[in-house]
C-alpha cells in the first residue's frame, strides 16, 4: 500500500481512525457496489482497469476504494469541464459547414423559385438588348432626315455626332 500513499494523500491506515467503526476496512463487490451506487459490473470493471485495488477474492481495502473512485469522479468531472483540445475549431467548422449547407440550399430554393438567373445567359440577353438600342439610337438621324426635308447633311451630321456621343457616355457610365 506505500505506493499508493502519494495518490491517496497519506497512509491508509492513519486516516482510517477517522472512519467510524461501522465501516469495514474489508468489503465485498457487492457491498461496495451498493456502497459506491453502481453495479458490480462496473466495480469489476473499475478493479480490472487499476482503479479499486483488491485485498482478495471479491475483496476491496474499503477507504482506498471510496478514495480512488472519488479521485477518478474528480478527473472526470475536470475532464468534462475543459473543452478538449481543438474543440472551439471544431464548432467554429461545424458552424461554417452548416451556414454553406444552409446557404446552398437557399440558392437552390431561390432557383427553383426562379429568382435567379444563370449569369452567361443573362449576360447575353443584355448585350442584344443594347446592340439592339445602340442600332435604334444610330438610325434616328437618317430617319429623321427623311421626314424633315430642311435638314441639311451638316444638320444630320451634328444630330449623329451628339448620339454617338451620349452613347459612349453612357457606355463609360457617365450620365
Amino acid at each position: 500500500m506505500d505506493d499508493f500513499d502519494d495518490l491517496l494523500g497519506g497512509t491508509v491506515t492513519a486516516q482510517r481512525s477517522a472512519l467510524p467503526d461501522a465501516l469495514p476496512a474489508q468489503i465485498k463487490e457487492a457491498a461496495l457496489a451498493d456502497l459506491l451506487g453502481v453495479g458490480t459490473s462496473r466495480i469489476r470493471t473499475l478493479a480490472r482497469d487499476g482503479i479499486l485495488p483488491k485485498t482478495g477474492r471479491g475483496e476491496f481495502d474499503t477507504v482506498a476504494c471510496v478514495k480512488r473512485y472519488c479521485a477518478r469522479l474528480r478527473e472526470s468531472a475536470e475532464r468534462a469541464g475543459r473543452p478538449s483540445s481543438g474543440g472551439d475549431e471544431l464548432k467554429t467548422e461545424r458552424t461554417r459547414l452548416a451556414k454553406e449547407q444552409a446557404d446552398a440550399t437557399a440558392l437552390k430554393n431561390a432557383q427553383l423559385r426562379g429568382e435567379l438567373a444563370p449569369v452567361a445567359e443573362t449576360l447575353r440577353e443584355w448585350q442584344a438588348v443594347l446592340r439592339d438600342v445602340r442600332a435604334a439610337m444610330l438610325a434616328v438621324p437618317s430617319r429623321y432626315a427623311a421626314s424633315q426635308p430642311h435638314l441639311t447633311p451638316h444638320d444630320v451630321e451634328a444630330l449623329t455626332i451628339e448620339i454617338k456621343r451620349a452613347l459612349e457616355g453612357l457606355a463609360d457610365g457617365n450620365d
